[in-house]
């Protein structure tokens, strides 16, 4: 499951080619689902208001198609997440170049800013 695009079924699958007589799919993710709710990989963090934004580009891209030309155009996503409230801001780029990672968090800031109704 630490592989992206890894889902239950493909698990179930690749059991079931290993163990021809085991589990059946329905009986595999009723276990699965159990085990999940006793194993809790993640950790509580406690945050204070205001103190951290988290930002960082996905490992996945998005395509657009220009209008004009046809051509798929691959685009860098950004995001930022305030520690405490999990308000999220996600941008688009053509890189990851420093100059548009500092613009996104620019742009992040300003809206949040903007979202807050502080525009004057």
């Amino acid at each position: 499951m630490r592989q992206r695009g890894v889902t239950i079924h493909m698990m179930w699958e690749e059991y079931f080619n290993k163990n021809p007589d085991g589990y059946k799919a329905t009986h595999f993710n009723n276990l699965f689902k159990a085990y999940r709710r006793r194993v809790t990989p993640s950790m509580h963090m406690d945050h204070k208001a205001g103190d951290k934004m988290y930002v960082d580009f996905t490992g996945e891209k998005l395509s657009i198609v220009d209008p004009q030309t046809a051509e798929i155009i691959m685009l860098e996503v950004f995001v930022a997440v305030l520690g405490a409230s999990q308000y999220t801001y996600v941008e688009a780029v053509e890189s990851q170049t420093v100059e548009d990672f500092i613009s996104c968090c620019e742009n992040a800031l300003i809206f949040r800013w903007f979202a807050q109704g502080n525009c004057s």
